[in-house]
């Protein structure tokens, strides 16, 4: 039994020691803000009334608790609202470790070997958590849904690799509602063909569409909360275009900062072609991966690709690198069949992710490191680690076919 226990369950142990230490570190320091969770809650609150979602900081007693998401989104948020916002924020902090742990556990499933190797996979799990502590912190501390969403996208995997489509298609419909990062999978799923996971999400899409419409009388009204939403994200992608902007980490401005693209003057619609001409030629390297590199897992490896690559797309707040977890297990479970090259490559990609603390390195080296776009710096590389090695890991087995 303890070999059983040391060797399965210590990275278990070890996540719940790293989320409570914070939570009481959190709480000493007088820093229980979730800021964050306070907006989806009172959003829902606002949702049951049959009320205006989308206020200004102005209009808004609460100053900064601007709701920008769609409403099908405030839905999610309603079971907490009759435990108020103190309570709600203790078990939002006891939903999102679960929510962790749960990925890990997925992950552990779909991509480690039949065969055993238990230490190796523990290991991985502990350093995992460790390199991406920073990001796990910071969803913590502000409350927020990016780990929410990446626990939706892995479960999302998992049930579609259990062939069940609705289950699947539902739980990535249910997840662009509260951000459309999903909708990176659909062109995944188009080229495997997965038609059902296709009509599944349009259908449930258009349910999670109209369901909050049972809080409203008048069906107008809750439409028009709609054209507000449009508003909200019209003003927030206006506000996120420049690509030269310290903030931003997406690879259109790291291309446009580090490589001649940034001669070239981009203004208007010239921005938006050439993002588009940025992510469609994304979508050839992959889909020719696809097609050209037929090993098994191609459709799962894919996936947690495209999942790390999110904050490469979306201009969000850095710590939506979390996303980046996915990625760096996979590698950490086959970090032995690395070449060397790569594994300096790897290691250095996952310091730049998560050693980056600000605490640690301090103010100024923090602002130098953030200015160079260092989180997408080691992004890049997982990916760049994870296909060059593409063949060379052919011959793994996976628990979930």
């Amino acid at each position: 039994m303890k070999p059983f226990i040391k060797q399965n369950y210590i990275w278990i142990i070890f996540l719940i020691l790293v989320s409570t230490g914070s939570f009481f570190a959190e709480h000493i320091n007088g820093r229980m803000d979730m800021r964050d969770l306070e907006v989806y809650y009172r959003a829902a609150d606002r949702l049951v009334d049959g009320g205006e979602l989308y206020r200004s900081a102005e209009e808004d007693p609460w100053e900064h608790y601007v709701y920008k998401y769609a409403p099908p989104a405030a839905l999610f948020f309603i079971p907490f609202l009759p435990f108020g916002i103190p309570l709600s924020k203790i078990i939002y902090w006891i939903l999102l470790t679960l929510v962790l742990g749960l990925t890990l556990y997925i992950l552990r499933l779909v991509f480690s070997k039949k065969d055993g190797q238990n230490a190796r996979i523990v290991t991985g799990l502990v350093l995992g958590i460790l390199i991406i502590g920073t990001h796990f912190f910071r969803e913590l501390h502000l409350g927020q849904v990016n780990l929410l969403l990446l626990g939706l996208y892995i479960s999302a995997l998992a049930l579609h690799l259990n062939q069940k489509p609705m289950a699947s298609g539902g739980l990535l419909a249910f997840s662009i509602f509260i951000k459309p990062f999903a909708l990176i999978f659909l062109p995944l799923f188009l080229i495997m063909g997965k038609w059902k996971e296709m009509i599944y999400f349009i259908g449930f899409g258009m349910l999670f569409f109209l369901l909050p419409m049972l809080f409203y009388t008048d069906s107008n009204t809750y439409f028009s909360l709609y054209s507000s939403w449009y508003a909200e994200l019209s003003i927030e992608l206006g506000e996120k275009q420049d690509f030269f902007a310290q903030g931003n980490h997406t690879l259109f401005s790291f291309l446009a900062r580090f490589t001649p693209i940034g001669l070239i003057p981009l203004a208007g619609n010239a921005k938006i072609v050439y993002q588009l001409i940025i992510l469609l030629a994304v979508a050839v390297v992959f889909t020719w991966f696809y097609f050209s590199r037929p090993v098994p897992e191609r459709g799962k490896r894919l996936f947690i690709v495209l999942t790390a690559m999110i904050p490469l797309i979306a201009y969000t707040s850095y710590n939506a690198f979390i996303f980046s977890l996915t990625l760096i297990v996979f590698l950490l479970f086959r970090f032995r069949e690395l070449n060397t090259v790569f594994k300096i490559i790897f290691i250095l990609s996952c310091i730049f992710i998560g050693g980056n603390i600000y605490d640690l390195v301090g103010p100024l080296l923090f602002d130098q490191l953030w200015a160079i776009s260092i989180y997408s710096w080691g992004t890049i590389g997982l990916i760049v680690t994870s296909f060059s090695h593409w063949n060379k890991f052919r011959g793994w087995k996976t628990r979930i076919e």
